[in-house]
């Protein structure tokens, strides 16, 4: 079965669902779920001379790098704020398969394997697709790359001269196979497509023009700058796998402690930020990320009724206010523990409702 996640070459047109308004445009991030329950294994097929006649023993080596390095830029990323204890939580195996692995049959072992092809087999993905992933039912990933770089080729007849996108003998430049590489891991992990609902901001996402705020829009130019794993991306990792990361969860009697009944209280229970909203506190107070990503989480919170704007007049962005730096002050303090989380949420719902952070 074929996941519907492809990176798109060139031009394109989203048709997406409202999810958080930002600046004038509607931006949806979809989430599939929890993919693995184990650290999960990356195979790459090693490339071979024979399986393209212009590729070259330096292109091998250069397909072999961007794989590697795309599953370490996730695991970098997802590690990268965790303490010694919970380090391991996200650790994600890499495996170069050789001949003589796949003879031994070591590939069953692997949860996600990447290929990379010269240029795509199905006719409505040439010219169009640089990477796509794959998944059964057992939630095993196949990700696929396409090297050949996209050209515009002269031909011509008796009356007249064509030009037409081909594929050249050249691969992609390092960066551009990197950066396919790392967005095609994110779909395998759980992620969708970052997209807004007016195609031109996709548009300029795509062509670098504008920075994206995640690794999963949709792009097309060559800008490694840009093209980065953001806090937007890793914060929706962790709401998928947290608190073990891609370990198990123990769910063995042994681990399980008895719960001595509650008394009944008309009072409804408080449900608990997650620890990644926190996370992004603390990123937030020492300027690690910006306004509009912390605001992404504390849209989270609305809509999951942990703060209440049912009193909130309506509004057409998420913020378009400097937020006052006592909230800073606050996330800071929160993220340390020297106050409660009902401070945190209190200091929150009342720039809501004075309008300084605005929510739909």
């Amino acid at each position: 079965m074929k996941i519907i996640i492809i990176l798109l070459a060139i031009g394109f047109l989203l048709s997406v669902n409202l999810v958080h308004d930002s600046f004038g445009y509607n931006v949806e991030y979809k989430i599939f779920g929890r993919q693995f329950f184990d650290t999960p294994l990356v195979c790459t097929y090693q490339p071979t001379l024979e399986q393209d006649p212009y590729l070259k023993q330096w292109g091998v080596d250069r397909l072999e790098e961007s794989a590697r390095l795309a599953v370490q830029d996730w695991q970098s990323a997802l590690q990268v704020h965790e303490g010694k204890s919970t380090k391991d939580n996200w650790k994600i195996n890499y495996k170069l398969l050789t001949e003589k692995d796949v003879q031994n049959n070591l590939q069953k072992d692997c949860n996600v394997i990447i290929e990379f092809h010269p240029m795509p087999t199905e006719k409505n993905e040439m010219y169009r697709v640089l990477g796509v992933t794959y998944s059964d039912d057992s939630g095993f990933k196949l990700i696929e790359i396409y090297y050949r770089d996209i050209q515009i080729c002269k031909t011509s007849d008796e009356k007249y001269i064509y030009y037409s996108a081909c594929y050249g003998q050249d691969m992609l430049m390092s960066e551009k196979l990197r950066t396919t590489t790392t967005h095609e891991m994110g779909h395998a992990l759980g992620l969708g497509h970052y997209q807004a609902d007016d195609p031109k901001i996709n548009s300029v996402w795509a062509k670098g023009l504008v920075d994206a705020e995640s690794i999963m829009a949709v792009f097309s130019h060559e800008n490694s700058k840009l093209m980065k794993i953001k806090p937007i991306d890793v914060a929706k990792i962790k709401s998928i796998y947290t608190p073990n990361g891609f370990k198990p969860i123990d769910n063995s009697p042994d681990s399980i402690i008895p719960q001595t009944p509650e008394p009944m209280s008309e009072k409804p229970a408080e449900q608990g930020i997650p620890s990644w909203i926190k996370q992004n506190a603390k990123w937030w107070s020492s300027g690690t990320i910006t306004d509009r990503d912390f605001v992404i989480g504390i849209q989270y919170l609305v809509q999951e009724d942990i703060i209440k704007v049912s009193q909130v007049r309506e509004s057409t962005g998420i913020f378009t206010q400097e937020i006052p730096s006592w909230v800073r002050n606050n996330a800071k303090w929160w993220s340390e523990d020297k106050i409660t989380e009902t401070d945190f949420i209190s200091g929150i719902e009342h720039l809501v409702k004075i309008g300084i952070i605005k929510i739909n």
